[in-house]
């Protein structure tokens, strides 16, 4: 049985694919630790690991009164898991693209463009894209407003962020319009790849 090898320019797009998904999973995956649990994991020398309530990815500008001390750990656990949904599905997202285009990669060095198999992956790539980009704007736009509302909660005991803050400001709701804008290209192409497949199966047939 022979096997045939994949170009070489095909495995370093894989690999690529691979290397670049990770690390943006790595990435949101630190996001998402310091955002739960307050703390940074880089602290050394006996550094206070605890950061400032602007580390917060929905946090654009957070002020302290003079004297006063705060930490993003000071805030409800239930507020920082919301706030870290968006960087948790991302961590997700990376992976299962990374996938999926590596399929697609892999069918088209072999020499089957334009198989169901090619065009399946592509599918489901293009409504990953589109649903996961929709999802994680809905998060972040929910764990925003929710920010903000319990910011401006001053009815309550002590201070609703857990310290005395001169200026709070909250920053727009992260819309990944690149990605859903990618997902639908990603229909298009899969349009064009099933004309492209029976194009070959007409052509097949006349030889």
């Amino acid at each position: 049985m022979t096997h045939t090898r994949k170009p070489k320019s095909v495995q370093l797009a894989v690999i690529s694919v691979w290397i670049v998904a990770c690390l943006a999973a790595l990435g949101s995956a630190a996001e998402a630790f310091v955002t739960i649990f307050g703390r940074t994991p880089l602290a050394f020398g006996g550094a206070d690991p605890r950061v400032q309530l602007v580390m917060l990815p929905q946090i654009n500008q957070a002020e302290l009164r003079e004297g006063a001390v705060g930490y993003l750990v000071d805030i409800p656990l239930w507020l920082r898991v919301l706030c870290a949904t968006p960087a948790l599905l991302y961590i997700v997202l990376a992976l299962v693209a990374a996938f999926l285009i590596a399929r697609v990669l892999r069918e088209i060095s072999a020499g089957r463009p334009f198989t169901a198999r090619v065009r399946k992956n592509l599918l489901a790539l293009s409504f990953l894209l589109i649903g996961a980009g929709l999802l994680y704007g809905t998060l972040d736009a929910t764990a925003n407003r929710a920010v903000f509302e319990v910011a401006s909660n001053f009815g309550t005991e002590g201070f609703p962020l857990g310290a005395d803050y001169a200026v709070i400001s909250t920053d727009a709701p992260r819309w990944p319009y690149f990605m859903i804008t990618s997902g639908v290209v990603g229909l298009a192409l899969s349009s064009a790849f099933k004309a492209g497949g029976r194009l070959q199966e007409e052509t097949d047939g006349l030889v």
